[in-house]
């Protein structure tokens, strides 16, 4: 693939992706409110997929790659993307003085940090959008790309849910949510860059991807789906969400 079409069908899906993020304030349109242990499931299904693209996908892509470093690339990759959402995530909780656009204002420290800390952890989900292309593989990159957007929709809700009962209109969930994940398209165009010019460092790339996201997944999203769900509820949503993408993947890769 030319490097113009790899970064412009790179941009395309990340952008997506991005768009995504907006479908999970659509309920709001309709009901007040939706229950905590529908959020739950929803959250711990999504949290099923990321790990199985993570897993499955960017490393199991990246150990066939990786056989001149005996996997060590992998898996430094993924210790050094779990570390950088560990920082990214710390940031946000630590700088609870900052505003945007007056939403700390309106909606209270709570709305401020729930859309700094789902903004800072798109980044890596762009980047690993960026490293599935640039792999040279776009169904790979689809797939990646799938999983992802999947999982923007529950965070939509969920940055619909923490700004609704704070006085931010459901238009204004939607634009929210939107810039959230803003940093999936900026990041995925110059990681699918970074890894078609460096060909040998996509290893460690896919591995620092799903690192971040097995740090996501483990960190901030079962956590969530078991307070709201409860256990057995969140276990059952997360397996079907690990099958679910990897039939997916398995289908979007044939096609």
């Amino acid at each position: 693939m030319e490097l113009y079409t790899l970064l412009l069908t790179t941009f395309v899906a990340a952008a997506l992706t991005d768009v995504a993020t907006c479908l999970g304030c659509i309920p709001f349109f309709f009901v007040r409110q939706i229950s905590d242990k529908s959020a739950g499931v929803f959250t711990a299904m999504a949290a099923g997929m990321m790990a199985a693209a993570s897993l499955v996908q960017l490393v199991g892509e990246g150990l066939d790659r990786s056989q001149q470093f005996m996997a060590w690339d992998v898996g430094i990759g993924v210790a050094c993307g779990s570390l950088f959402f560990l920082i990214a995530a710390r940031w946000v909780e630590h700088n609870d003085e900052l505003d945007l656009l007056a939403l700390r204002k309106k909606g209270g420290a709570a709305s401020l940090l729930i859309v700094l800390a789902m903004t800072i952890h798109s980044l890596p989900e762009g980047i690993a959008i960026g490293v599935g292309y640039g792999s040279g593989e776009s169904s790979f990159g689809l797939a990646v790309a799938l999983a992802i957007g999947i999982h923007n929709i529950p965070e939509g809700l969920a940055i619909a849910l923490a700004l609704r009962p704070r006085g931010v209109s459901t238009w204004g969930c939607m634009g929210w949510a939107l810039f959230s994940s803003v940093p999936q398209p900026l990041a995925a165009v110059p990681a699918a860059w970074a890894v078609w010019l460096f060909s040998p460092l996509l290893p460690g790339l896919m591995g620092f991807s799903a690192g971040a996201m097995l740090h996501l997944v483990v960190s901030e999203l079962l956590p969530v789906g078991t307070s709201q769900s409860g256990k057995t509820a969140t276990a059952t949503a997360f397996v079907i969400g690990v099958v679910v993408m990897i039939v997916l993947g398995q289908s979007v890769g044939m096609g």
